[in-house]
């Protein structure tokens, strides 16, 4: 009787196991969800507007051996509005068909509406209560329609994740004029009120490429926003940003005119910087003295010009550009090489007094004392320089 009862025992506890034993049973299969990619956002009359761009993944992956496709998979993009982030998320899953799984977002766009301190802060904090966000995902802000962004297919009939829009990387390697912003670099920026928080401007051209001479929609960057103290997010075209990228760490290569006098001598790709900033202290007074070093490579040689003359003119080249830009973001009151931060990080105490704890711009146009540019050009092709 009493094994009788004890295997009756180890049958019942055996199906409470089974039971409590998760399984696959909420999962779906890949044809009944719809795969978010990017996101867009913008704030008018009151209301948030959200922007879902969906691809249909078993689409994506009919593809031959070069990644393309007989014609470009379609492009799906859900719109809808809410007093809050929450409530539109919510309004669009009313009429969603199929289960939007959120784990494959590689792409956010902001409006310009949204870039300021009360929006951003909406933003990232609904964004980041759900479970399968990821802060790894690409952000920018944009000046044009956000339908029209979020619907622009590739070229050669690729994946639309095959663009500047969701891979940024490649592009920027070959012309590294606007570094591509991580989601969570943009938030850590944006909280500590002592850096400039910065953000590429994503835009549309038509001029560029041609598809069988007919015009088609391509992603570029266009320029870059940049927070004022306190204040909404200031766009600076790349016109005004020309020598912007000269003093970041991380540019791989841009392109310079070797110029004198309305003759141009050659071009140059300069890259692998070196760059030290340090501020200089006077009492309440502070300047930055600012040294920096490239590599170049010479790759048009048009008019006979010395190694000698050509370093001095590149160099000089360098510096208008970088004052320039600098005098640029003064006028919108932002700090777009953040040297503010390099006071901060050397004396956060002077640093909290002078700019009204992150509230003031202490900038002036006498605030870079020195500037030191040191050139070289390591490399000339295959043609070896003569002079």
């Amino acid at each position: 009787m009493s094994r009788l009862l004890h295997r009756w025992l180890l049958g019942v506890l055996s199906l409470v196991f089974c039971l409590m034993t998760t399984g696959c049973w909420s999962a779906y299969e890949i044809q009944q969800v719809d795969y978010a990619k990017a996101i867009g956002i913008e704030y008018k009359d009151g209301m948030y507007h959200i922007y879902v761009q969906t691809l249909d993944f078993s689409s994506i992956a009919k593809t031959d051996n070069s990644g393309k496709t007989a014609e470009s998979p379609p492009i799906w993009v859900g719109h809808a509005q809410g007093k809050t982030m929450s409530l539109a998320m919510n309004e669009l899953w009313r009429a969603s068909q199929l289960h939007i799984a959120w784990g494959h977002v590689t792409a956010i766009v902001m409006a310009e509406s949204v870039l300021n301190n009360q929006h951003i802060k909406d933003v990232f904090d609904m964004l980041g209560r759900f479970p399968e966000a990821r802060y790894t995902t690409w952000v920018y802000g944009t000046r044009e329609p956000l339908l029209d962004i979020l619907s622009t297919a590739s070229i050669y009939n690729l994946s639309p994740l095959d663009s500047i829009l969701h891979n940024p990387l490649p592009s920027y390697l070959e012309n590294s004029l606007f570094a591509p912003v991580l989601s969570f670099e943009l938030i850590a920026k944006h909280n500590d009120p002592a850096t400039t928080t910065y953000l590429p401007v994503i835009a549309l051209n038509k001029d560029l490429w041609l598809q069988n001479k007919k015009e088609h929609d391509l992603f570029l960057i266009e320029g870059a926003y940049f927070e004022k103290m306190g204040e909404k997010f200031k766009f600076l075209s790349r016109d005004e940003l020309s020598g912007y990228h000269w003093l970041i760490k991380g540019m791989r290569r841009a392109p310079l005119l070797v110029q004198k006098n309305g003759v141009i001598y050659g071009a140059l790709s300069v890259g692998l910087p070196t760059i030290k900033i340090e501020p200089i202290i006077r009492g309440e007074k502070v300047t930055f003295k600012i040294d920096a070093k490239y590599l170049t490579a010479l790759y048009e040689y048009l008019v006979p010009m010395s190694y000698d003359e050509m370093t001095r003119v590149s160099e000089d080249t360098l510096k208008e550009q970088i004052m320039e830009t600098y005098r640029n973001g003064l006028q919108r009151g932002v700090d777009v090489y953040g040297l503010q931060e390099k006071l901060y990080r050397k004396n956060p105490k002077l640093w909290h007094k002078l700019s009204g704890d992150g509230e003031n711009l202490i900038l002036t146009e006498d605030s870079i004392e020195t500037l030191n540019i040191h050139l070289t050009i390591p490399y000339t092709g295959k043609y070896k320089r003569k002079v």
